[in-house]
């Protein structure tokens, strides 16, 4: 398994919790309820760079 694909794996992790919490942090915490739009551009920004990492070695 290779730094990466560990990493990954850690931030669909991530990216699941804050699905279930409704919050998401950036440079600061976004939360669903209050700011839905950046709440969700913050959790697509997080998909991608996780989805990256399965296809990008560094």
């Amino acid at each position: 398994m290779t730094l990466a694909y560990s990493l990954g794996v850690i931030l669909l992790l991530w990216v699941t919790y804050d699905l279930f919490s409704g919050s998401a942090w950036l440079h600061r915490k976004f939360y669903r309820a209050q700011e839905p739009l950046a709440y969700w551009s913050t959790m697509l920004l997080w998909l991608l760079v996780a989805a990256s990492c399965f296809f990008w070695e560094f």
